[in-house]
């Protein structure tokens, strides 16, 4: 599931490189990993990184014919971004084709976050999937500026982002679906294109549960859960459409639903998140 240890990645962009570091995971004995320290204490930790290093921990148990092919995983507390995470690994099954995981991510002694992994020894794909949804080009949609530096690491540095709208002045450029690509190439990393995705599956994911509504109350949103799954190969080669609808929605909480597509149309994977709306009294 990964590179040997010593071979670098090939990246073109600092912002990528901190990326991959931060996602990277320390061995400290059998199923037990501990992430690094990615920023001043007092800050929260995103969730699609906790996340994202969950699945990490859970793919360096597992032998390297096997890939991930979906994930759950429930957002417990709040974790401090100024503090190394420990991360758990519980082998659930070993199966022929199949292998589970289940992964409790530890801070100060108490679980924020706990995830269930599945692998797959059988590599077939997805060969009909849903049609992606009509987008204007990359090219012609405004880029984002990510200006809440979170963790260390603005995610504009390692991703373009871009609302997927020829719209200018956007006052919630994320309730939009989302065109995005790596500032490079993750090509001899030791972490995963399934753990990169991981990682920007939960950027914007839950702010389309405003698009219904237009509410203008929000100071901000919280996920509750995350889970998603792996149809085909993860493909960072190219642009990729988050598109993203919402099913349900209320006033304190909504269900986001979203697909990855490769620019050549192909649906990489699923995803679903419920969504805490924090709004002003």
């Amino acid at each position: 599931m990964s590179a040997p240890a010593g071979s670098g990645p090939t990246v073109s962009e600092p912002g990528l490189a901190v990326l991959l570091d931060l996602l990277d995971l320390e061995d400290l004995e059998l199923n037990l990993f501990r992430s690094r320290q990615s920023a001043a204490p007092g800050r929260r930790l995103f969730g699609g990184q906790v996340a994202a290093q969950a699945l990490v921990a859970a793919e360096r148990t597992v032998l390297a014919e096997a890939a991930a092919h979906s994930l759950h995983a429930y957002f417990l507390r709040p974790g401090d971004s100024g503090a190394p995470v420990v991360f758990r690994v519980d082998r659930l099954q070993d199966g022929r084709t199949f292998r589970r995981r289940r992964v409790t991510a530890i801070q100060a002694g108490q679980p924020i976050l706990c995830l269930e992994s599945s692998f797959t020894a059988d590599r077939s794909t997805a060969d009909h999937h849903t049609t992606r949804p009509a987008a204007p080009d990359p090219a012609e949609c405004p880029e984002t500026d990510w200006r809440v530096q979170g963790n260390g690491l603005r995610p504009d540095h390692a991703f373009d982002l871009r609302a997927a709208t020829t719209q200018t002045g956007i006052v919630r450029p994320f309730v939009h679906d989302l065109w995005f690509r790596t500032r490079g190439s993750i090509d001899g990393a030791r972490v995963s294109p399934a753990a990169v995705l991981t990682y920007v599956s939960d950027l914007t994911l839950a702010s389309v549960i405003l698009r219904p509504s237009g509410r203008t109350d929000v100071r901000g949103m919280t996920s509750l859960d995350h889970v998603l799954w792996f149809h085909n190969e993860v493909r960072l080669d190219d642009w990729l459409l988050y598109a993203k609808t919402t099913p349900a929605a209320g006033h304190m909480r909504g269900l986001a639903q979203g697909g990855i597509f490769h620019r050549d149309g192909t649906l990489i994977a699923s995803v679903a998140q419920e969504g805490l709306i924090h709004a002003d009294r």
